[in-house]
């Protein structure tokens, strides 16, 4: 599916979409929170069956989630960005339930950005403790006790 053709079928659904296929050699669709689910279930259906790297990103007045995508039958790849703005309370909709990668990469992001993922299984904790405060990836994140400076 080339990218005119993944442009052209979600146009046709969700207006709000930007796309960038300037700057990297996937297409980057940006997208809100409040589609997030549904562009994510509509990649599903055209055939990115592989959800092969979720990332939590820290944009300094939002925080968000970039996820790369392969369709696995045509090689072609999609980057899907979503922004949050809600620093205090970030949520996002779970994607295990359409890949099952995203289990862990979404623990992953809860446990270092603090982005929750409502519907997620198991929304907990992965690398740090229970006990951990705050989220250590975040720009805005400090905690003398812990940082090296040099």
């Amino acid at each position: 599916m080339a990218n005119n053709d993944i442009i052209t079928a979600l146009q046709k659904q969700f207006q709000d979409l930007l796309f960038d296929e300037e700057t990297s050699k996937y297409l980057i669709i940006n997208t809100l929170p409040d589609n997030y689910l549904d562009v994510m279930k509509r990649l599903r259906e055209a055939g990115f069956d592989y959800l092969f790297s979720m990332t939590g990103m820290d944009w300094g007045a939002e925080l968000g989630v970039t996820n790369h995508l392969e369709n696995t039958n045509t090689g072609d790849m999609v980057v899907v960005k979503v922004k949050i703005a809600d620093r205090n309370n970030p949520e996002l909709p779970t994607l295990e339930n359409i890949w099952k990668t995203a289990h862990l990469h979404e623990r992953e992001i809860f446990d270092l950005f603090g982005i929750n993922f409502n519907g997620h299984s198991v929304m907990k904790r992965l690398l740090l403790t229970d006990d951990w405060q705050g989220y250590p990836m975040r720009k805005d994140w400090a905690d003398e006790t812990k940082m090296i400076i040099r």
